[in-house]
């Protein structure tokens, strides 16, 4: 894990306070560090031993640094894709500030109109990549809409049709009602003007007989016209159902249409 600038300040700051807390109780206590202090040659031994064990450690935390920065400026390297230099400059900059605080106004304005200078690079560059993206699109918008018109006048033709085709239903259904009842009535006439004849004629000559037949022949082939008139009339009725599921397919697929662009728009 990576050390941060504030860790290093704290670190640096601690050393410092040991430092001054060290010569202050060397200057508060002389004779006490005299008394207790060895011989000269010991003496230069142990400060030897302890200003190199002190460098020794202040180097390898002086490359485990070092490390750390350049683990980090190589990340910032590659995540900037060739605009790093330029914000490496601002970073050791804004980390001399860190120790010294001396950076100056306009130093910093100039940092400030660099950094604006790259944003509105990065923005020219975005800019042009995006346009032609956002030109498409307009375009495809455009014949959306064209396409949505066609459709609502499409959608409005088949409204017409299928009023037209409600009312010629309509028309088919009184009429094949109207034969229906006519039908009816002659063959309720029929079958009894046969009933009577047969009740009160026995004996009948062959030409009154062969009337008879043909009469029930009529009787037959009305009754054969009615069934026809009555599977016309359920095919038309089926006609009727089918046209109306696909009229409400037809605007279920307007209606997704229109909230597909709504939500598009």
């Amino acid at each position: 894990m990576q050390a941060s600038q504030e860790d290093m300040a704290m670190r640096q700051k601690q050393l410092q306070q040991r430092r001054l807390a060290a010569q202050r109780a060397a200057k508060a206590n002389p004779s006490a560090a005299q008394i207790a202090a060895p011989a000269p040659k010991q003496t230069l031994a142990i400060i030897a031993l302890v200003l190199s064990l002190g460098m020794g450690g202040f180097a390898a935390f002086l490359f485990i640094q070092l490390q750390e920065a350049n683990a980090q400026l190589g990340k910032t390297e590659d995540i900037l894709n060739g605009h790093a230099t330029n914000l490496a400059v601002l970073n050791d900059k804004l980390s001399a500030s860190d120790e010294n605080s001396n950076l100056s106004v306009g130093a910093l304005k100039v940092l400030l109109k660099d950094n604006a200078k790259e944003i509105r690079k990065l923005w020219d560059l975005t800019n042009k990549a995006n346009k032609p993206n956002i030109e498409k699109n307009t375009k495809a918008i455009s014949s959306v809409k064209a396409s949505v018109v066609k459709v609502d006048k499409k959608a409005t033709g088949i409204d017409k049709k299928v009023v037209s085709a409600n009312s010629n239903i309509t028309g088919n259904k009184n009429s094949i009602a109207a034969l229906k009842t006519s039908l009816a009535n002659s063959q309720k006439s029929l079958e009894t003007k046969l009933a009577d004849l047969k009740s009160s004629v026995t004996g009948l000559p062959e030409a009154t007989e062969k009337r008879i037949g043909n009469n029930e022949q009529s009787i037959r082939s009305i009754d054969a016209t009615r069934k026809k008139l009555n599977s016309s009339m359920a095919e038309v009725e089926s006609q009727f159902n089918e046209m109306k599921l696909e009229i409400e397919d037809i605007q279920i697929r307007l209606d997704r249409m229109q909230n597909a662009m709504t939500g598009t728009l």
